[in-house]
């Protein structure tokens, strides 16, 4: 079946260990545990700084510990811009999409800062921060996936929390789609002709909300030390470039320096019509997220709420090539 983007269900591996991880890492279910075990650390941080784009569920275990949580504007104004802020006990900083760039002047910063690097895991290696995490989850079909690790080389506490079922449902969920994507049977011998597996991602992503400090899968930990990072590279950079060359006017991040890695591309849509794009999109099986929806808990300034409702992030991923590629720019140019 032709489907572009959604969830993964598969990691590409090799046999030579990829050196992505450091050594005293400690891993986690999601990067949102993997956050609930740095703010579990810290119990003298009071108030954070945050990115005014950013996911809600990277706010929330900050609020659900009793922090206040104060944003900095995160907008596009022809150039990318990080106004950050530093009245807060600690500064939580992030790169997006594996667009390294220019990182952030911290050097005055006297406060704990924690370091989301799940976008620039492929990208590039930061000593700047007390704390790291991220989940590798976001860039193929792990199920679970989540790290984090102290620069003081301390391991971090261990996870001990219940999955409720989690792991077991992604397992399910990425057996049932690649069974639909490639024609396999599932588990019981049956053919898969429908997309039932997308109702199994949304029970596992709804526990996630109930999880606390819970473990990585072990066969997930192993993986991750053997995902073929090479190609991860190559193959989204390949992507990337034909998506950027198509959509200049479009991009928040015009370039691609050597280093990066991209985990989308993502663009700015024109005349208020990302919305109806993306119908356009789905209707050709093509998935391309938004980032992010504006939650309850988001408190945005005028210039970082400009950039929510026109983003749209392009499908680049190890899972597609060239032709995947020039069909989503033939699509979006028929639109």
């Amino acid at each position: 079946m032709r489907e572009i983007g959604s969830e993964f269900w598969d990691v590409p591996v090799n046999e030579n260990e990829n050196g992505l991880f450091a050594d005293n890492i400690q891993w986690y279910l999601s990067g949102r545990s993997a956050l609930k075990a740095i703010i579990k650390e810290t119990p003298h941080i009071k108030s954070v700084a945050m990115p005014g784009w950013c996911c809600d569920s990277m706010i929330l275990p900050f609020i659900d510990a009793g922090i206040s949580v104060k944003f900095y504007p995160v907008y596009f104004d022809g150039d990318f811009r990080q106004d950050l802020r530093f009245d807060c006990d600690a500064l939580f900083i992030m790169d997006y999409f594996g667009y390294t760039g220019k990182a952030p002047d911290i050097s005055g910063y006297p406060g704990t800062v924690i370091r989301d690097v799940t976008h620039s895991l492929f990208s590039k290696s930061y000593c700047d921060a007390d704390y790291y995490f991220g989940s590798l989850r976001k860039w193929c079909g792990i199920k679970t996936g989540g790290f984090a690790f102290a620069q003081s080389g301390r391991r971090l506490i261990e996870a001990g929390g219940e999955d409720y079922g989690y792991t077991e449902l992604r397992r399910k969920a990425m057996m049932l789609k690649d069974c639909y994507i490639n024609g396999k049977p599932d588990d019981e011998g049956n053919q898969v002709t429908d997309k039932k597996y997308l109702d199994i991602f949304s029970e596992a992503e709804e526990l996630l909300e109930k999880i606390d400090i819970a473990p990585a899968s072990e066969s997930d930990v192993e993986l991750s030390g053997r995902t073929d990072a090479g190609f991860i590279r190559t193959r989204r950079r390949e992507n990337a470039g034909i998506l950027m060359s198509a959509f200049s006017d479009w991009l928040i991040f015009p370039e691609m320096s050597d280093s990066d890695c991209p985990m989308f591309v993502p663009v700015l849509v024109p005349g208020g019509k990302r919305d109806e794009l993306r119908r356009h999109l789905i209707k050709n099986e093509i998935y391309c997220p938004v980032h992010w929806p504006v939650s309850e808990y988001h408190r945005l300034d005028e210039t970082s709420s400009r950039i929510y409702p026109d983003e749209l992030s392009l499908v680049c991923d190890q899972r597609y090539g060239k032709e995947d590629m020039l069909h989503i720019v033939n699509t979006i140019k028929s639109f």
